[in-house]
């Protein structure tokens, strides 16, 4: 039996065995070096700093909802337009009622003038067109919920409505955003605060283009998370951005500085 063991412990070192070099060497620990720390991958993604949610102003009926998802469009382009032949009838008849109010108001300060009217028939007079005037600019104010014009130049990123579509307030049409005005978004450790600032540069390679692209941190959230230990961070490009899209992501790698001293992880 005693025979048997040592044969066995001896196995791996007989004529012919093919157990690899390294097999046999003590695992040494890897020393991490501060930039190899730094440079690890960091998860960044695309989001577009500007973007909105555009609800119906009003309760009613789409008749003109020209935009598809991915279209373009410019500031002031009407995205959505309501049937309002209801409302225009109100300004119509607020705009009908205000001229009579004001011909009656002249025709009361005309009598004051002249010293046949009553001073409290003047002041009556004066509030009733105060009061039309106000129903006037209800009604159009009204009138101005039929149209919904873009905030910004941006792109549709999701269509949430159809034209001839009844809605009701607040629903929500469109997803609209600023596809030109692009945001870097990713979490980084919080001791990299000992020399990650505003205007440091990195390099960020977006996995569905392929291509890497130039940028700069442009702000640090204001609160670093106690759990986890890190701190989301904001870039921005500092070169073209191509093709780049919101919800794209990637890898950023950030140098530290030389001098810096980055503890391994």
């Amino acid at each position: 039996m005693k025979r048997l063991l040592l044969l066995a412990a001896l196995a791996p070192f007989a004529v012919g065995a093919q157990t690899p070099t390294s097999q046999l060497l003590p695992t040494l620990p890897s020393a991490a070096t501060p930039a190899d720390s730094a440079q690890r991958d960091i998860r960044v993604q695309v989001v577009a700093e500007t973007s909105t949610t555009i609800g119906a102003p009003m309760a009613g009926r789409l008749k003109e909802f020209p935009l598809r998802d991915g279209d373009r469009f410019s500031r002031g382009d009407v995205l959505a337009r309501f049937v309002c032949g209801e409302r225009d009838g109100a300004v119509a008849r607020a705009r009908g009622l205000l001229a009579a109010k004001q011909r009656f108001f002249e025709s009361r300060a005309t009598l004051r003038n002249l010293g046949t009217g009553s001073g409290v028939e003047y002041g009556v007079a004066a509030a009733e067109v105060a009061e039309a005037a106000g129903e006037l600019a209800s009604a159009q104010a009204m009138v101005e919920s039929c149209v919904v014009s873009a905030p910004f130049t941006g792109r549709v990123a999701n269509v949430e409505a159809h034209n001839w579509q009844f809605v009701q307030l607040g629903q929500p049409l469109l997803d609209i955003l600023d596809d030109h005005d692009l945001v870097l978004e990713m979490v980084v450790p919080s001791r990299w605060l000992s020399w990650l600032v505003a205007e440091t540069p990195f390099e960020v390679a977006i996995d569905e283009t392929g291509a890497t692209y130039a940028a700069k941190v442009a702000r640090l959230s204001g609160k670093v998370d106690p759990i986890s230990r890190s701190i989301k961070v904001y870039g921005r490009l500092t070169g073209p951005q191509g093709a780049l899209l919101p919800g794209m992501s990637g890898r950023a790698l950030i140098n530290p500085p030389a001098e810096a001293h980055v503890p391994p992880k």
